[in-house]
């Protein structure tokens, strides 16, 4: 039996993928989401408060009570904060309705590293971040991803050598509490990073062997993924996904063993 997945990249970190029955959405803050015609379930998945991984517009689209949201535990934490919301300046627009929601409806999950949290048909195991909030691997039947969120080897070009070993620490320390097979991986190339943009990546490509890896934390540098393509297609057996523009879609087709 051949299932077929439909992965959509919308901004940044933003991707949604499609399923028979509902569209998962990572870390949405700003974009053109895609039609949903068959007005399947929507399940949103945040990893950090971030103004570029996180907004209230999440509560904007699709039907609030019939949709899933999955938050890192630290957008929680601000949501505790009598009202007053310590956001960077382009989500400090979150009204106290949202916020309401957020914090009392049933199917709004909070979620910190080293949690498992099992809803409709798959399974997430979060792990912890190198920045803020969580990473995450989302399982199903037939198919297990892995979402990074700020999870990278950040090796900024003025670190010093102990900034830069402890940075790499950490981030092996996550990465090695991954303990299954990844089909799917969305991990981050910051072009900020400049020559360092794939310390993380590189790692992540030798210890966990992805069958597949999507791009993060570009914005709508589409042109730097090249680079990424460029450099890493023939080096290891993971299959290398280049993002050219905004909402190019990837269709994947797998084989299920009935």
């Amino acid at each position: 039996m051949e299932k077929e997945i439909k992965i959509k990249f919308i901004y940044h970190s933003c991707y949604t993928m499609e399923f028979e029955n509902y569209i998962l959405i990572f870390d949405y803050f700003e974009g053109d989401l895609p039609k949903n015609p068959k007005n399947k379930k929507l399940i949103f998945i945040a990893t950090h408060s971030h103004y570029d991984h996180f907004s209230k517009k999440i509560l904007e689209i699709g039907n609030p009570e019939e949709n899933i949201y999955i938050l890192s535990s630290d957008i929680q934490d601000l949501l505790q904060k009598d009202n007053i919301i310590y956001l960077e300046d382009k989500n400090k627009d979150v009204d106290i309705s949202a916020l309401k929601f957020l914090r009392n409806s049933d199917n709004v999950y909070f979620v910190k590293p080293d949690e498992v949290l099992d809803i409709e048909d798959f399974t997430i195991k979060t792990f912890g971040s190198t920045d803020q909030g969580i990473s995450y691997t989302l399982s199903l039947e037939y198919l297990t991803l892995f979402y990074a969120g700020d999870l990278n080897n950040w090796i900024w070009p003025e670190d010093s050598p102990e900034e830069r070993k402890e940075m790499e620490e950490d981030f092996l320390k996550e990465i090695r509490k991954i303990d299954e097979g990844i089909d799917i991986a969305f991990f981050p190339i910051d072009p900020r990073l400049k020559d360092n943009y794939d310390k993380g990546a590189r790692l992540f490509l030798e210890l966990i062997e992805p069958q597949m890896i999507f791009p993060l934390h570009f914005k709508d540098d589409c042109a730097f993924t090249a680079r990424f393509y460029e450099e890493y297609k023939d080096k290891y057996p993971t299959e290398i996904r280049e993002v050219k523009n905004l909402g190019d879609e990837f269709i994947i087709l797998l084989d299920i063993q009935d």
